[in-house]
């Protein structure tokens, strides 16, 4: 009769089950990573589409005959030059690392000024210390309410 009886586990179980716990884990951490890179995405979209709207709203608040035709870059926004004819009062929140650009087009029919197609882009860093540059832009008319 055999006496012998295992208690344990031996250390070639062990390296084995180690190794089979780290390739179920694998996945699970690559998701947690990747779920964190996101949030940061998410959050510098987020800023940027507020950016942009609230440039938008400010834009075609005015009266149609005060919208200037043009366009007009961060430095210009920021400085408080108007880019509307005819006193404006704008707010518009300093932000950075986000850079504001506005352009304002005719459309014109019957050689009338129908439409004003107004175009909001804001670039932004991908990630913190990244120079990878992305964008977001958004569009719109006004309708020439005088005709």
């Amino acid at each position: 009769m055999n006496n012998t009886q295992r208690h344990g586990l031996s250390m070639i179980e062990i390296t084995i089950s180690i190794g089979i716990l780290a390739l179920i884990m694998l996945p699970v951490f690559m998701t947690f990573s990747t779920g964190n890179r996101n949030m940061q995405l998410t959050e510098a979209e987020f800023r940027a589409h507020t950016a942009a709207l609230e440039l938008m709203e400010q834009t075609i608040s005015l009266p149609f005959k005060q919208i200037k035709t043009g366009e007009y870059d961060d430095r210009e926004i920021k400085d408080g030059q108007p880019f509307a004819q005819g006193p404006a009062l704008f707010k518009i929140t300093q932000t950075d690392n986000l850079w504001r650009e506005l352009k304002v087009e005719d459309i014109k029919r019957d050689n009338k000024i129908v439409f004003k197609k107004v175009t909001v882009t804001i670039k932004f860093a991908a990630a913190p210390n990244s120079d990878r540059i992305r964008e977001f832009f958004m569009k719109t008319l006004v309708a020439n309410e005088n005709l």
